[in-house]
């Protein structure tokens, strides 16, 4: 009888037993599942290439972002991520007048000081990025919870590009060994044109190096997703400002004296008072994520 209920009880306790560990097991597993989040993304900001030419700033322009993230989850409140992100950022100036000089040759090879004056002159900049990103983020806790994080983006440059335009062009050419200045004719490149633009060219930006915060609501919804709405900053860290070609930002062709083509003020010899090009974007971030 004695050894029926040591029988008895030793069954109970092994019963007990596989039940705890089942549901231990269960919790573990469910744990584990809320470790991983994979989200999706859409921003839309104002941005641009911050810098200074000629006296003036640049200018915000619109901007907009979209890409995947994957966060792993040390804690229920603190999460490292990482992913890939495609950014379009846009950037403009308006100088008054742009003018300079410079030694070229005319069509017959003779030397001759270049001058000119560009007037209500004005340069857009267009550059895709694809960005590298590595965060840290904190949320709270329960069904609506704040958020922030913060982190460094590495942005490789896919393509960057620029088209440059003058209200008016005012050009002539001092030849020295004439000690005379011609401001005509025209077909020589001399004289006043109007409304001189290029089409877009390549601008060769650097790889780019940025700062990134972020904050907001995270809103949970059913079947372990939720929705983020937040704000954000990414602030360039680093120079990106393409290495000065050499071109002038006027160019005169010999061969086509009346075809005038512009430099970006970015890489321009002639433009000497330009130290930093970086970049800056900041908007609203609307994010889904399922955890698993």
């Amino acid at each position: 009888m004695r050894n029926n209920n040591i029988n008895n009880v030793t069954n109970k306790v092994t019963l007990g037993l596989i039940l705890a560990l089942s549901l231990l097991s269960a919790n573990m597993a469910t744990f584990a599942q809320s470790n991983n989040e994979v989200s999706f993304y859409l921003q839309g900001s104002f941005s641009k290439l911050n810098y200074e030419a000629l006296g003036e700033s640049s200018k915000l322009e619109n901007g907009f972002g979209f890409g995947a993230k994957y966060s792993y989850y040390l804690t229920e409140n603190w999460s490292l991520g990482t992913g890939a992100e495609f950014q379009f950022m846009e950037g403009s100036i308006f100088v008054p007048t742009a003018q300079g000089a410079y030694m070229t040759q005319d069509s017959e090879a003779d030397a001759f000081e270049f001058r000119y004056a560009a007037t209500n002159f004005s340069e857009n900049q267009e550059v895709y990025f694809l960005n590298i990103p590595l965060q840290v983020q904190y949320e709270s806790l329960g069904t609506t919870r704040f958020y922030a994080a913060a982190g460094l983006k590495a942005g490789l440059v896919l393509n960057s590009e620029y088209q440059s335009s003058a209200g008016s062009l005012e050009t002539s050419g001092y030849y020295s060994q004439y000690d005379v200045e011609l401001t005509s004719p025209t077909f020589a490149g001399f004289g006043e044109f109007k409304a001189v633009s290029n089409s877009k060219s390549e601008l060769d930006l650097k790889t780019n190096f940025v700062a990134h915060l972020e904050s907001g609501v995270k809103f949970m919804l059913e079947n372990d997703r939720s929705l983020y709405m937040g704000l954000f900053l990414d602030y360039g860290l680093n120079d990106i400002k393409p290495n000065t070609s050499g071109n002038r930002l006027v160019h005169y062709n010999a061969q086509a004296p009346t075809d005038f083509a512009f430099s970006s003020l970015l890489s321009a010899r002639e433009i000497q008072d330009l130290d930093e090009v970086r970049t800056l974007a900041f908007g609203l971030k609307i994010q889904y994520a399922f955890q698993f």
